[in-house]
């Protein structure tokens, strides 16, 4: 059974001009060569010191970038790309309420992640990030209900369900200016190109990967009752090992050190399980297992 529903959370944004494609190049962690009408890209922009500013999702529609970022970030995200600007021949603008961001996901077999094709005035494209998130879409708002109308109506709620289920963070699990991308994961969800040349803040990004030296992971955790507020300490005995991030009930999202997670976790006196997604490499679990 497919579902759909809008994220209302979520804005489009244009991004236009004839030297776009070498602005954001320049700027962002991923690879802009790659994007195109049937492909799209979910990367970042970081501070100098590597650490998280933006997430975002990019593809090429009549002849511009449509961007689906965080509703709230999109105005500070487009001052910052204004203070990079200078001459470039680049074109910045919210689309505002004129266009809506929407997902389809399902149990069944996914297609390749950051495929993309045309839907009605817009973009449809498989998330990038993880195939079994299903895909996004991005239409003009008149298109929203014929977008809709082939699936069966979900919830907001019920994706952000999935996307904690399959360990996957969301903006509100990505603090601007703390979080470094590589704990968040990020790296394993196709937002980073070691191998594109310059972005801002990729000296740090890059020893940091070739070093192995991440030993914070968000992971999904599980307990037997409602999980606490984010924010909430993670406690390993006395010592703590890391905080809760987002959650729906007793399933949630904590940003965790690996080399504590078999010493029994605390939050509030409730205790969690933490537990390794699928697509989580095996590495991962020998550090904690060390």
């Amino acid at each position: 059974m497919t579902k759909v529903c809008l994220l209302p959370d979520r804005l489009v944004c244009k991004i236009g001009g004839a030297e776009r494609q070498d602005f954001l190049q320049n700027l962002l962690t991923n690879n802009l060569e790659c994007v195109s009408s049937t492909q799209a890209i979910y990367t970042l922009l970081q501070t100098p010191q590597g650490k998280y500013l933006f997430d975002f999702f990019i593809i090429e529609h009549d002849g511009h970038y449509l961007v689906d970022c965080d509703r709230t970030a999109a105005p500070v995200l487009l001052k910052r790309l204004m203070f990079y600007k200078l001459r470039a021949d680049v074109t910045l603008a919210s689309l505002g309420d004129g266009w809506v961001v929407g997902a389809t996901w399902d149990a069944g077999s996914p297609n390749q992640p950051g495929t993309a094709g045309p839907l009605l005035g817009g973009v449809q494209f498989q998330d990038p990030r993880l195939a079994l998130l299903g895909s996004r879409f991005l239409v003009p708002a008149g298109d929203s209900d014929a977008a809709l109308s082939p699936h069966d109506t979900g919830t907001a709620q019920e994706y952000d369900s999935r996307r904690i289920s399959l360990g996957v963070p969301g903006s509100a699990d990505l603090v601007s200016e703390k979080t470094f991308p590589m704990e968040a994961n990020l790296d394993l969800l196709n937002a980073i190109d070691f191998q594109k040349g310059c972005f801002v803040g990729q000296e740090v990004t890059s020893r940091t990967h070739r070093k192995g030296q991440v030993r914070k992971r968000i992971l999904p955790v599980t307990a037997s009752s409602t999980l606490p507020a984010a924010q909430t300490p993670v406690m390993a005995g006395d010592r703590q090992a890391g905080e809760l991030l987002s959650s729906n009930g007793a399933h949630g999202l904590a940003l965790l050190r690996l080399d504590r997670l078999s010493e029994g976790l605390v939050a509030e006196d409730i205790e969690l399980t933490p537990a390794f997604p699928d697509w989580m490499p095996d590495a991962l679990k020998d550090i904690s297992a060390s």
